[in-house]
């Protein structure tokens, strides 16, 4: 008898589960790549974004990533350089692959002559929702211009202030994960040295009411659970969720910073 209670009252709380924007978008993927978990330090000379979508609400939204936030100007032809028939073929073969993976540039950032005053974000003004447990493959270009499949889980946030929301450039979402001594760790998955950007507070776009933005995350290696949240900012979090880490990936940041 209290066992079938015991059952009810568990059936009752899932039952009353908030629903949410994000539980009836559909994320389609199309490809059939081979996903891995990405190594320490894998990511580094790679290129991409963890951006699927921004927009208004669809029911169904392809697993399409913007591969930048702007489009960055074609490197300088050496001197005297002349294109030949196979650069011509390789560049169609890879545009018709890249069209596959990655949507066209991001045509919503704009350029201030002077610092811009972005929006303190609150959830008030922003709706986070975090589906660790739905596992979608993150596309990426490494250096050698193939793709690859990492790991991953999607984010949704959407708008729900009324207002267009001023936001800096954001790529990815920050993951901090809640270390050994109890404090919020932010954690990257490299080492590498990363150099301050001073246009970084000049480049801005904004988010109308009612749209959302998809990201994906990567899950991260390792034995240890632990209790982890991601956020757009040091002070907009989503709720708190569990996953896995290697410990010795709280020592092997080229900068430790911890929430106060």
């Amino acid at each position: 008898m209290n066992y079938l209670k015991l059952l009810f009252i568990v059936l009752l709380l899932v039952g009353c589960k908030k629903k949410t924007f994000a539980d009836d978008i559909v994320l389609t993927n199309n490809h059939k790549n081979q996903m891995k978990i990405q190594e320490f330090n894998e990511g580094i000379h790679e290129y991409g974004s963890s951006i699927i979508y921004i927009g208004k609400i669809q029911d169904s939204i392809p697993l399409k990533y913007y591969d930048s936030m702007f489009s960055a100007p074609p490197p300088p032809r050496p001197l005297g350089y002349v294109k030949t028939v196979k650069d011509i073929n390789d560049s169609l073969v890879f545009n018709k692959m890249r069209d596959k993976y990655f949507h066209s540039a991001f045509d919503r950032m704009k350029f201030s002559n002077k610092p811009v005053k972005f929006d303190s974000l609150t959830h008030d003004l922003l709706e986070i929702v975090v589906k660790p447990n739905d596992t979608i493959p993150h596309f990426i270009l490494d250096s050698a211009r193939n793709i690859k499949a990492y790991q991953s889980f999607p984010v949704f946030v959407k708008n729900i202030s009324g207002r267009k929301i001023i936001l800096p450039e954001n790529e990815s979402l920050g993951t901090f994960v809640l270390n050994k001594k109890n404090k919020w760790q932010l954690i990257w998955n490299d080492n590498a040295f990363v150099c301050g950007d001073a246009m970084l507070n000049r480049r801005y776009w904004t988010l109308n009411p009612e749209e959302i933005i998809i990201f994906s995350v990567n899950y991260l290696k390792g034995e240890m659970k632990t209790k982890f949240k991601v956020g757009l900012s040091y002070y907009f979090f989503s709720e708190e969720f569990e996953g896995n880490i290697n410990p010795k990936l709280f020592q092997e940041q080229t900068r430790i910073f911890e929430l106060p």
